[in-house]
């Protein structure tokens, strides 16, 4: 057995390929993945489920994600090649087998959906200056799908709704900033149900305020209280631990370029989705255009 010099050991583990992953990608690739490659992404061994964003080739980018009820795994998108205001679409999945169980247009003004989040079992998106209240069963069934919308909320500064987290009181609300200055800012129920939807939420709701990474996009509740921040870009992506009292920043590990938003499923799986492949973005260097199922555990 032939062994290596010490610093020729290290430069043979920098260069070792990442962790491949065993299975394929559930669901139906897009057209244009022909020919591509599927990134591995960092902290692959964390990662036990993989689904391809639906409607890729229809143009859609994959931007908020939340856990409802803890086993319904659901998926904004926006359209940007859509006609009309209506471009925000849901798309739903079985968080245990991953089966893609239904799609629908969300029935009002909404053009990016950058965020989710369940609240006190309620089902929210944010939409940079609007929150909107859906009917998730509603939402997929064609003979109430015109009554989904529970209500629409106008959002205004400083509260910018590019994602959110929800707890069982009410709603973290953060924004995207490409540096520093960024905030994650919490709303009750209590004052949600008593805004007026056109005045809407502004300064004088916020209960909490903590500051977030630049470049955040998404966020969850873990179990024990803690939140979770995804950041990214075309060139990295990060999730953060983060103490929810003064955003203290508890841990920090590597994720898929292109990472959005987050959601913890009832077994305390943690669901994202990237960007990165999607129409919009095949310039990138990185193509994962999924919705991803990771074990927190494994993270390194």
């Amino acid at each position: 057995m032939r062994f290596l010099p010490l610093a020729a050991a290290a430069v043979a583990l920098l260069w070792a390929s990442p962790p491949a992953l065993a299975d394929e990608p559930l669901g139906t690739p897009p057209a244009y993945a022909a020919g591509r490659t599927l990134t591995t992404p960092p902290n692959a061994d964390a990662m036990e489920l993989r689904i391809w964003v639906p409607d890729l080739d229809q143009g859609d980018v994959p931007q908020g994600l939340t856990v409802l009820n803890g086993k319904h795994v659901l998926v904004t998108t926006y359209r940007e090649s859509k006609a009309g205001p209506q471009d925000c679409r849901l798309h739903r999945f079985d968080a245990e087998t991953g089966a893609h169980t239904g799609s629908a247009d969300v029935p009002t003004a909404c053009s990016h959906g950058g965020g989710m989040a369940v609240a006190g079992g309620r089902l929210f998106v944010t939409d940079t200056w609007a929150l909107i209240e859906l009917d998730a069963d509603a939402l997929f069934d064609p003979a109430r799908h015109d009554r989904s919308v529970l209500k629409t909320t106008s959002l205004r500064f400083p509260i910018r709704g590019s994602f959110a987290a929800g707890t069982e009181q009410g709603l973290w609300i953060g924004e995207y900033k490409r540096s520093t200055g960024a905030s994650l800012r919490f709303v009750s129920l209590a004052s949600i149900d008593a805004a007026d939807p056109a005045t809407g939420l502004a300064g004088d709701v916020i209960e909490r305020e903590i500051p977030t990474p630049a470049r955040s996009q998404g966020a969850t509740v873990a179990a024990d209280g803690t939140l979770w921040v995804s950041a990214s870009s075309s060139q990295f992506g990060k999730l953060y631990r983060l103490d929810p009292a003064n955003g203290d920043v508890l841990a920090e590990f590597a994720a898929p370029v292109g990472t959005e938003d987050l959601g913890m499923d009832a077994a305390g799986r943690m669901w994202t989705v990237s960007e990165a492949g999607a129409g919009k973005y095949l310039n990138w260097p990185a193509f994962h255009p999924l919705v991803m199922r990771l074990q927190p555990s494994r993270l390194r």
